[in-house]
C-alpha cells in the first residue's frame, strides 16, 4: 500500500470521525436543551403551559431526563477535549443544567415521599417503568345494572400469599365522572394484590350531557360496597380492614360513600348494608365540586374542561342546582363519625386547585373529621397514572400502604 493510499484512507477515517462527532454533538445539543428546559420548567412554576406539562410528567420521567442530561454533559466534555470547544461548551452547560435540575426534582419528590412514610426505589423508577394498565383482574363479577339495563361489574384482584381473610380495598377510578374505567390503573391494583390486599375496582355509570349521574353513580359505588359486604366470606374480605380508595372524581364518591355509611344513611342502588370503611385514601380529590366549577386554575385540562365535569355530573351550574352541588360536595358528608382519611394533593394541580383541596381538609377537620394531608411537590393532576413504577406511582402507593398498615393493626 502506497503512502498516498494510506494518507487517503486516514483522511477518510478522520472525515467520518469528524462527521460522526458533529452528528453526536447536534443530537447532544438538542437533548441537552430539552433536558435543561424540562428540568427548569419542573422547578419553576411560572412558565405557563410548559411548567404545567413538566409537572404532569416530572414524577414519571425526571430520572430518565436527568440521566440524559448527564450523558450530554459527558459528550460535551469529550467534545471540548477534542477541540470542539464552542459547541462542546454549550453541550456541557446544557447537559449540566439538565442533570442538576432534574436531579433536584428527584430529590424533592423522594424527600416528600419519605417524609410522608413512603419509599422509592430509584433504580426501578429509572429503568423499570411499565404500562399503568398492563395487568388484568383475576375475575369480574356483575354487581348491579343501570336504569337502562346495562350491567355494572367489579374487577377483583386476589391477594398473593394470603391465607384467610385479607385487608380489602374498594377502588373508585377518576375521570371527571365522564371518563375512565375500572381497570385503567390495573398494574397498580395488581401490585397491591401482590402485597396482600384484596382489591375490588368498581365500574359505575358515566355522566353525559343528557345523563347527569350525581345520584346514580354514588349509589352504584355504595351498592358495590354493599356487594363486597354481602360476599365477604367467598371473597375472603376482612371487613374490619376495609378501605375505600379513590382518585380525582373517584375520591369524591369514595369519601361521600364512606361518610354516609358511617352516618348510617348511605343510599345504595341495590339496597343492602353499606359498610363504613376503616380508612379512606384520596388522591388529588375533587371534593369541592362547586370549586371545580368556579375556581379552576388556568392550565391544560382546567377552566372550561373542569366546568364540563361539574355540569355533566350535576346537570347544570351551581346557580341552577345549588342543592345538587351541596349534595355532592364532600364536606356535606363529613363529621366526627367519618372514617379517617389520607389525602394526597399534587401541589401543581391545574385541574383541581390545591388551595381548594387543602381548604376542604381544614373544613373537614373543623367538623371533627380525622384528615391527614400529604403535599406532593412539583406534581400535577393524575401524576400517578402515567406509568407504573414511576416516582409518582411508587410514592403514592407506598405512602398509602404505610397509612393503611397503621390503621389496620
Amino acid at each position: 500500500m502506497t503512502d498516498s493510499t494510506r494518507s487517503s484512507q486516514h483522511s477518510v477515517i478522520r472525515g467520518v470521525a469528524r462527521t460522526g462527532l458533529t452528528v453526536v454533538l447536534v443530537l447532544a445539543l438538542v437533548l441537552g436543551a430539552l433536558s435543561a428546559i424540562f428540568g427548569l420548567a419542573s422547578l419553576i412554576p411560572g412558565i405557563g403551559s410548559l411548567s404545567s406539562f413538566a409537572a404532569r410528567f416530572a414524577p414519571t420521567v425526571a430520572p430518565l431526563v436527568a440521566l440524559a442530561g448527564l450523558i450530554v454533559l459527558v459528550v460535551g466534555i469529550v467534545a471540548v477535549r477534542r477541540g470542539r470547544r464552542p459547541t462542546g461548551t454549550v453541550a456541557t452547560v446544557l447537559g449540566g443544567v439538565g442533570a442538576v435540575a432534574n436531579t433536584a426534582v428527584i430529590v424533592v419528590l423522594i424527600g416528600a415521599v419519605v417524609s410522608a412514610g413512603g419509599s422509592v426505589n430509584l433504580l426501578t423508577a429509572t429503568f423499570g417503568l411499565s404500562a399503568i394498565d398492563g395487568a388484568t383482574p383475576d375475575r369480574q363479577e356483575i354487581y348491579d345494572t343501570t336504569g337502562s339495563g346495562d350491567d355494572l361489574s367489579v374487577s377483583i384482584y386476589e391477594p398473593e400469599g394470603v391465607s384467610g381473610f385479607a385487608p380489602t380495598i374498594m377502588y373508585v377510578h377518576g375521570g371527571g365522572w365522564i371518563a375512565g374505567e375500572a381497570n385503567g390503573s390495573s398494574s397498580e391494583l395488581r401490585e397491591l394484590a401482590d402485597r396482600g390486599y384484596l382489591v375490588v375496582s368498581v365500574e359505575y355509570e358515566l355522566a353525559t350531557p343528557d345523563n347527569a349521574t350525581w345520584q346514580k353513580a354514588p349509589s352504584q359505588v355504595a351498592c358495590a360496597a354493599s356487594w363486597i359486604h354481602t360476599h365477604a366470606s367467598e371473597l375472603g374480605a376482612d371487613m374490619g380492614r376495609l378501605a375505600f380508595w379513590g382518585e380525582s372524581s373517584g375520591s369524591n364518591m369514595a369519601a361521600n360513600t364512606a361518610g354516609a355509611a358511617a352516618h348510617g344513611d348511605a343510599e345504595s342502588s341495590c339496597g343492602g348494608k353499606v359498610p363504613a370503611p376503616a380508612a379512606v385514601i384520596a388522591d388529588y380529590p375533587a371534593f369541592d365540586v362547586t370549586g371545580l366549577y368556579e375556581n379552576a386554575p388556568v392550565g391544560p385540562g382546567a377552566g372550561v374542561g373542569t366546568r364540563v365535569f361539574a355540569i355533566s355530573y350535576t346537570g347544570g351550574t351551581p346557580k341552577k342546582y345549588p342543592e345538587r352541588y351541596e349534595a355532592v360536595n364532600s364536606t356535606t358528608h363529613l363529621n366526627s363519625s367519618a372514617p379517617p382519611m389520607l389525602m394526597m394533593t399534587a401541589m401543581r394541580d391545574d385541574v383541581i386547585a390545591p388551595a381548594d383541596q387543602l381548604a376542604w381538609a381544614d373544613a373537614a377537620r373543623s367538623r371533627g373529621a380525622d384528615v391527614q394531608t400529604v403535599r406532593i411537590p412539583l406534581a400535577n393532576h393524575a401524576y400517578t397514572q402515567k406509568s407504573k413504577n414511576s416516582l409518582g406511582s411508587q410514592g403514592h402507593l407506598s405512602i398509602a400502604e404505610a397509612y393503611l398498615s397503621e390503621r389496620f393493626r
